[in-house]
């Protein structure tokens, strides 16, 4: 302090210019002090922008104009730490001169300290806190020339949107809403104003939000109102008055985090859109309008909550997920990772783990959709018929399929229906709303193939890579693993009828000035299986939610509108699965336990099915029923086939005169020998149909 005050005062010209220019040696532009940004708090919205989600940040800070800071905080904060702020040149020399007294004699003269407020706003933005005379003398010189370059004005603008405050605000407008939960501090009164202005010198010791603070936030609160005082800012009345009133905080301390999955999932696409720069997410201060419907969100959560208790006991059902996406534009519109994010402790939820974007599980017979549609592309029709019966597909049984001596001792590979029995010649139709295992496998090996089937399965969504040596025909079955995300987007294109749109979670990112920077429109498209094709796909799917259609499933899921739906039960019952959609949004459920241990008694019909029909019943509750458009060169026939889980005695063949009957499709007590309506594809098997 003695060097500092020699230098400005007490050494000749000559002396002091050469002074001047070594310690000005380097010096940052005092421009640079406004150049620099601030770190602002990222904050993320639902699709609406009125629920705040999470705030992504280093600072918690939001920046005021000097405008919108009351005179009575501009006073308090000039009383408490600089009164000499509107006349001074940057530094105080008979506050330098009064430290330096001080340093010598080790008396305390009173008045604070030598630092000015244009000095501290030097230290924090551009010299660092060293302690060093060289720093003190070089943060001096800086604020002399900021004093010169910018306006007082715009040094307080500064000043208030910089300093820290304790309890996590960094700048003025945080720390008013941290303490009193005021957003405009022009409804600041005089005592609050005081204890703001007193906190910068010793923010984590005089944060009032700590009980054990209130004593000294008190005291340095009534050193503040004194000074303001002594300066003729208020009268005495009103010090006393101000004195007096008891400090009340309303104890907002850390961001409270909604949807958490969603939201880390959010910033993994806020971070590829910044070009990979994690840094500019938390101290940009964007504003992130996301895909959330916080509707659909709360009934998501609700529902995963509800259902886990109900099974959790008797079915040791410990965790699921939910995601839920727009068909039509990919964005993701519900999004639970686990059933409580807060559940660290208990190693079969893993609260933390996102199951629904992070986690890769096995489908089950949902994977079935991939090889089905596979095999429509290469000429099977819904009416294609394989025959359901004990086949020894030769090779290594895989994991999840019982097979092997306890079961048929001569089989390689004898995979079992889920009711232990055969159904004889099935239609395609009737072998996917019975999710019927033997008919899936020769489909995939009479038509579909593995490969096209797995790459079928990467068209629509799913990314996860899958090797074919490793799954073989337990393909179809659901053995290779997947995130229940991709499923939902897969089943997504389907319902989209073909067309592909990768999800979103963001729809538009404003810059700190609402500006937006990006925004999800023009998103890119891509045709990845015919509109025809896909059409009866979607139809047959649409029997497992309608009790007309499907006595074994459709009183289950029915949710009272046009629905498709496939579920998904490994056989060890370590994951179950369900993907539904109607023309405008799917969602996907997973049910299980994260450290893999079984489940009990649970099929997923009554578990994720279950889930799925009453979160989707409750969003639809209010919304008209749309249903799909019947597609161009699409016809309907006559074949023979049968009804039920109790024979297969149809050709999947055009009628004869010797069929008994010729009519639509009938729910279980049908005849055994009918001839059904059913669409089929723009090609189809033989000469059984011509397409229109």
């Amino acid at each position: 302090m003695i060097a500092l005050l020699i230098t400005f005062i007490g050494l000749p010209v000559a002396g002091g210019l050469i002074a001047f220019a070594f310690f000005s040696r380097d010096l940052p532009s005092a421009q640079d002090i406004g150049k620099a940004p601030l770190a602002q708090s990222t904050k993320v919205y639902d699709r609406d922008g009125k629920e705040l989600l999470y705030q992504f940040e280093e600072e918690r800070r939001d920046l005021v104009q000097y405008k919108d800071i009351p005179q009575v905080l501009i006073d308090a904060t000039i009383a408490s730490e600089d009164h000499s702020f509107f006349s001074n040149p940057g530094v105080d020399l008979v506050g330098i001169v009064r430290a330096a007294f001080s340093d010598l004699t080790h008396r305390d003269t009173g008045g604070g300290g030598a630092s000015t407020i244009t000095q501290q706003l030097v230290k924090l933005r551009l010299v660092g806190s060293e302690s060093t005379i060289t720093r003190k003398i070089r943060e001096a010189i800086l604020a002399v020339e900021v004093t010169r370059t910018y306006s007082k004005e715009q040094i307080l603008e500064l000043y208030f949107n910089q300093i820290y405050y304790g309890n996590q605000a960094y700048g003025v407008k945080v720390a008013a809403q941290s303490y009193f939960g005021k957003a405009d501090l022009k409804t600041l009164t005089l005592p609050e104003a005081a204890l703001l202005a007193g906190l910068p010198q010793l923010p984590s010791i005089l944060d009032p939000s700590k009980a054990e603070n209130t004593k000294r936030a008190t005291e340095r609160r009534a050193y503040v109102l004194d000074q303001m005082q002594s300066l003729g800012m208020i009268t005495q009345a009103q010090a006393d008055n101000a004195d007096r009133e008891p400090i009340k905080t309303v104890g907002v301390t850390v961001a409270k985090i909604q949807a958490p999955h969603f939201v880390f999932q959010v910033r993994n696409q806020l971070t590829a859109i910044l070009g990979g720069d994690e840094g500019a997410v938390t101290r940009g201060g964007f504003k992130v309008i996301t895909s959330l419907d916080w509707r659909l969100q709360r009934a998501a959560e609700s529902h995963v909550r509800d259902q886990v208790s109900r099974l959790k006991d008797g079915s040791n059902v410990n965790n699921a997920a939910l995601v839920s996406l727009d068909t039509r534009s990919g964005e993701v519109l519900a999004y639970v990772g686990s059933v409580d994010y807060n559940n660290r402790a208990d190693p079969k939820v893993q609260g933390q783990f996102d199951v629904a974007g992070i986690g890769v599980r096995q489908p089950g017979s949902s994977f079935k959709v991939f090889n089905y549609l596979t095999a429509l592309k290469k000429g099977a029709t819904a009416a294609t018929v394989v025959v359901d019966a004990r086949t020894d597909f030769g090779g290594r049984a895989p994991a999840n399929v019982a097979s092997g001596p306890g079961l048929h001792s001569q089989c390689l590979y004898c995979p079992e229906n889920a009711d232990l029995q055969y159904h004889g010649p099935v239609t395609m139709r009737q072998a996917i709303r019975e999710s019927r295992n033997v008919p899936a496998i020769k489909f995939l090996q009479q038509y579909s193939g593995i490969e096209d089937t797995i790459q079928t399965a990467h068209d629509l969504g799913v990314t996860t890579p899958i090797d074919p040596s490793k799954v073989g025909l337990s393909l179809t079955l659901g053995a290779a693993e997947v995130k229940l995300i991709d499923m939902a987007n897969s089943y997504g294109t389907l319902a989209n009828l073909g067309v592909h749109v990768d999800p979103t979670f963001i729809l538009r990112v404003e810059d700190p000035h609402g500006k937006v920077i990006w925004e999800h429109k023009d998103f890119q498209t891509k045709r990845v299986v015919d509109e025809n094709t896909a059409y009866v796909m979607v139809d047959i799917l649409k029997d497992t939610t309608q009790p007309d259609r499907d006595f074994i499933f459709g009183g289950f899921t029915n949710i009272g509108r046009p629905a498709g739906l496939k579920t998904g039960t490994t056989d060890n019952l370590k994951d179950v699965y369900a993907v539904g959609f109607t023309p405008t949004l799917v969602t996907g459920v997973w049910m299980g336990n994260s450290n893999g241990d079984p489940m009990e008694g649970i099929s997923s019909a009554i578990g994720p099915g279950l889930l799925w029909r009453d979160y989707m019943k409750e969003i639809f509750a209010d919304f008209p029923a749309s249903d799909w458009k019947r597609t161009p060169n699409i016809v309907e026939a006559n074949v023979v086939t049968a009804s039920g889980a109790f024979g297969g005695y149809g050709s999947g063949l055009l009628p004869s005169s010797l069929t008994p009957f010729s009519t639509k499709e009938r729910p279980r007590n049908a005849p055994l020998l009918l001839s059904f309506s059913v669409p089929l594809c723009l090609v189809c098997c033989k000469n059984e149909v011509n397409a229109v």
